[in-house]
């Protein structure tokens, strides 16, 4: 390649901070744990923790810590009834993220 054309891909990698933010987002989906916890949010959109630690057959206190994680990274988000709290997928994006990784690993 020439120093130009090289350049011009230099001018349009992603900036560093938004390569650091993006390693984050996979980092903080790199446990099989909360990729089971996102793909019952796929099945079912809102879940509580008492929810999502009977399906996956854990504590409270164990869905509770990844889902912290999760929500702090924008993966999740919460809404409150009474003194119950459900969490969501945050948006579409991520749903979109989870079912291309599950396609491109059953190929």
């Amino acid at each position: 390649m020439t120093d130009k054309e090289l350049e011009a891909i230099k001018q349009d990698l992603l900036a560093e901070d938004d390569a650091l933010l993006t390693a984050t987002f996979f980092k903080a989906l790199s446990d099989p744990t909360r990729i089971s916890i996102i793909n019952a949010l796929q099945l079912q959109k809102w879940l509580c923790v008492t929810d999502i630690a009977q399906i996956l057959g854990m504590s409270k206190a164990a869905v509770s810590h990844h889902l912290c994680n999760m929500r702090l990274n924008k993966i999740v988000r919460v809404k409150r009834e009474g003194q119950r709290v459900y969490y969501a997928l945050c948006d579409d994006h991520v749903e979109h993220v989870i079912a291309l990784a599950i396609e491109h690993i059953k190929e």
